[in-house]
């Protein structure tokens, strides 16, 4: 079953973003949201799971939860962007 499928929806997401907002909101949010086509509740997430320098890295490489796809690949389809989302719901902190 692919990833986006187990997505848990908005609500969800919305709750993990106010969450990481609390601590995460800095510079480095916003440079990773440069890096994720300004896409702030992405990066604030990616922010508090990795760092910004692992971010980066990680934004432009193939992932393998996210079925070898580049999480900057995934930007502009509503169905890979719930597969983003699924995925940094599911990283450890």
């Amino acid at each position: 079953m692919p990833l986006e499928d187990e997505y848990p929806g908005d609500a969800d997401w919305q709750s993990t973003v106010a969450l990481y907002r609390e601590d995460y909101l800095d510079d480095d949010a916003h440079t990773l949201a440069k890096a994720l086509c300004g896409d702030l509740d992405l990066a604030v997430v990616l922010r508090g799971k990795r760092g910004l320098k692992e971010g980066l890295w990680w934004i432009d490489h193939k992932v393998p939860a996210l079925d070898n796809v580049r999480p900057a690949d995934c930007l502009e389809d509503p169905r890979l962007i719930k597969r983003l989302r699924t995925a940094l719901m599911s990283m450890p902190y």
